[in-house]
């Protein structure tokens, strides 16, 4: 098992530093990881060798690679924390010319002086002196830049690769001091037998830190930042829970046959099944043992994860651009991890990027308006988001010739974009090639940084609110042309209401030139105030319309609303045989309404239903609880008026139009009135609908919701609906 766990150690670092050198070969990063993971592979794979039976030569492959470790532990750790790309220093280049003449002189001696030396020999102790003493000056060069790196991101994660360098240097010592000190080894069993007694007293636990510590290693190449401490440990604590449950499935099976030498074939199918159950059960435990240790060490992390999956969910229920920055930013700063928070979109008149809303402090001197260029050209080049460690960390390039794609000046630019907006990560809302805004997103002292899990993820969720962006953009648009088209329908609808009046005004005006008759001068007189009293009333009622206003709520019974607006009709001259019947639900609950303005609209409502029956009928006022969906989908408490009549009904090619303002099916109508009725209702976030069964009249419904919040409608132009609006009279 010793030996099975050297070459395991052996294969993995070797994978590792096949994968560094496949990503990117010109990159002095992964050239100095490269030496490094390759002598670590060739070391674990000589003292495998050394374990097997007729094997003893291979130490001195262990050996002599040991010897050329510690110049490139320090070279790699030179290239990634100091110097990316200037030549080694002094002592890395001391080191690499003294290791050949170290190696050439162990062999040496060794094999001339000490080769039936089993163990612990002086050729040996001075190596491991050499070894351990570069070692040494390793981890003395991580604590020197931990103590005088000014970002808080490497110090806390340089402390963590100091421990885990500093248990693989304390462990190894200790195993190695043990294996000189202990007994003559008995080399002359088997293969197992053999490995214990080369090993020494203390298992290899170094072998597992070393490994661990390159992989750390590995991922500080590959994501060319320090990885996420909480990440790391959640995947060690994952990969430690794995093994001993695969130590714990594999001992109960070899116990259950008596062991191996007993029954090998049978042995060897037993364990066969019990890894198969191992894997079965592997991948619910790792999802378990990470969302434990997040829970426990990373709560803010897990509770963003969460957030944003929420937020996931809620993305497609958002209809204006005040939905989706209330929904994307109160998620993210709600979750705590999110200190703060500002969505900058792009403005299509000015091609500016302007601030839309903001959630935490501000930034101090945060700009309101930004240019597009020279800070989204990464975006428009494919990057995903412009990470704060990472921008930082190519600013500080001392070679600009070799920041490939990035120019350091470029990086330091976009930092002062990022200080000047408050964040620490920027996402962009992409469209095809187009800029439509960005997410900011700002870090807090207590967080090393945005792992790249978090910031995949958030790109992802991202990419998701530019469509929905997109969509609302292409809404608005398609809103707008509506808007002017209804607007030319207002116009018109306006003009003809008034030029009626005016051609009867200047009629009557021409014909009272020259007449004497007084009596006929009183008739004209009469057509000139009637015209003028009717323009009077197209013109308020147009204004009615057009004004905004503000909603002075309070609870409303809604029976006692009704019977008053019923008796307020009834004064009026009504057709002898119109009846008008109330159907009230006694249980209805009271609603947050403007009780003027409900009024407003059942009198309208009632009123048309008695002008659709001249020659009398049956008006059917009623109420029932219902429920209404509000913008984002929520069913919420409701109660829905209804106002039935048996009249002639709206035929199926004016539905469109019913409220569209100067629309009327009417000779004396004026088409403001059901227009004014969707207004108000609206106003309330209600509803109104209308059914019209071929001939059997027509039924007005609104819904209203039992809560209403207070608000001021926009001083804004007036917004006619346009023609692809249902069901409105």
């Amino acid at each position: 098992m010793t030996t099975l766990l050297y070459l395991l150690a052996a294969a993995f670092s070797m994978g590792l530093t096949l994968r560094a050198w496949a990503g990117d070969r010109a990159d002095p990063v992964r050239r100095a990881f490269v030496v490094l993971g390759a002598l670590f592979a060739t070391y674990y794979g000589g003292f495998a060798l050394f374990l097997l039976p007729g094997m003893s030569m291979a130490r001195y492959l262990q050996s002599g690679v040991a010897a050329f470790i510690p110049a490139a532990m320090l070279w790699f750790l030179e290239r990634l924390l100091v110097h990316r790309y200037e030549p080694p220093s002094k002592l890395v280049v001391r080191m690499w010319l003294l290791a050949p003449p170290v190696t050439i002189a162990f062999l040496v001696v060794d094999i001339l002086l000490y080769r039936d030396v089993p163990r612990g020999s002086p050729a040996e102790v001075l190596l491991g002196i050499w070894c351990y003493g570069g070692l040494l000056l390793s981890i003395q060069r991580l604590w020197s830049v931990h103590q005088h790196t000014d970002s808080r991101v490497e110090k806390a994660r340089i402390r963590y690769l100091l421990v885990l360098i500093g248990l693989s240097f304390a462990f190894a010592l200790t195993e190695d001091l043990l294996r000189g000190m202990g007994p003559v080894p008995d080399v002359s069993g088997g293969a197992s037998r053999r490995a214990a007694e080369l090993q020494g007293v203390m298992p290899p636990i170094s072998t597992v830190f070393t490994t661990l510590f390159l992989y750390f290693l590995y991922q500080v190449v590959q994501l060319t930042r320090l990885l996420d401490l909480h990440e790391i440990f959640s995947r060690v604590l994952t990969l430690g829970a794995a093994a001993l449950l695969l130590v714990f499935v594999d001992g109960v099976a070899v116990l259950w046959l008596g062991g191996l030498s007993e029954n090998p074939v049978h042995g060897t199918f037993q364990i066969f099944l019990a890894s198969l159950l191992f894997l079965a059960v592997y991948d619910p435990l790792r999802s378990r043992v990470e969302a434990l240790v997040d829970a426990s060490i990373n709560a803010r992390g897990r509770r963003l994860e969460s957030e944003v999956a929420e937020l996931d969910r809620e993305l497609g229920r958002t209809l204006s651009l005040g939905d989706l920055a209330q929904v994307l930013l109160g998620r993210l700063y709600g979750s705590g991890r999110v200190p703060a928070c500002n969505l900058y979109l792009r403005d299509p008149d000015t091609g500016l990027y302007r601030l839309l809303q903001q959630r935490g402090p501000r930034a101090d001197a945060q700009m309101e308006t930004l240019s597009g260029e020279p800070f989204a050209s990464g975006f428009q080049a494919g990057d995903r988001a412009y990470v704060r460690t990472e921008l930082e960390r190519v600013a500080r390039m001392e070679s600009p010739r070799r920041a490939r794609r990035l120019d350091p000046e470029d990086a330091a630019t976009r930092l002062r974009t990022m200080d000047a907006m408050g964040s620490d990560l920027t996402l962009p809302f992409r469209s095809g090639d187009r800029i439509l805004g960005w997410l900011n997103l700002r870090d807090e002292a207590w967080s090393d940084g945005f792992s790249r899990d978090e910031v995949r993820r958030l790109a992802a969720t991202v990419d998701r609110a530019a469509l929905v962006l997109e969509n609302i953009r292409t809404v608005e648009k398609m809103k707008e042309q509506h808007r002017l088209a209804a607007l030319g329908t207002m116009a018109a609808g306006l003009a003809h209401e008034i030029r009626n009046p005016l051609a009867g005004i200047k009629g009557a005006a021409q014909l009272l030139h020259g007449e004497r008759d007084p009596a006929l001068v009183r008739d004209f007189l009469d057509v000139i105030v009637g015209e003028t009293d009717r323009l009077n009333r197209v013109v308020t009622q147009f204004l009615d319309y057009a004004r905004p206003f503000e909603l002075r709520t309070a609870p409303t019974a809604l029976a006692p609303l009704v019977q008053s607006t019923v008796d307020l009709v009834r004064r009026a001259e009504l057709p002898p045989a119109l009846r008008f019947e109330c159907e009230l639900d006694p249980e209805l609950p009271t609603v947050e309404v403007d009780p003027d303005m409900i009024r407003q609209v059942l009198l309208n409502l009632v009123q048309n239903a008695v002008q659709m029956q001249p020659d009398g009928g049956r008006v059917v006022i009623s109420t029932r609880s219902t429920r209404l969906r509000n913008r984002q989908g929520q069913a919420l408490p409701a109660v829905e008026l209804q106002v039935t009549d048996e009249g002639p009904g709206v035929a199926p090619q004016d539905m469109d139009k019913l409220f569209i303002p100067f629309f009327t099916t009417r000779i004396d109508g004026n088409g403001l009135g059901l227009a004014l009725c969707r207004r108000l209702v609206e106003a309330h976030e209600g509803e109104i609908h209308v059914r019209s069964p071929a001939g059997q009249g027509a039924t007005f419904l609104v819904r209203l919701p039992v809560q209403q919040a207070i608000r001021t409608l926009p001083d804004r132009e007036v917004q006619a609906s346009s023609p692809g609006t249902t069901a409105l009279r």
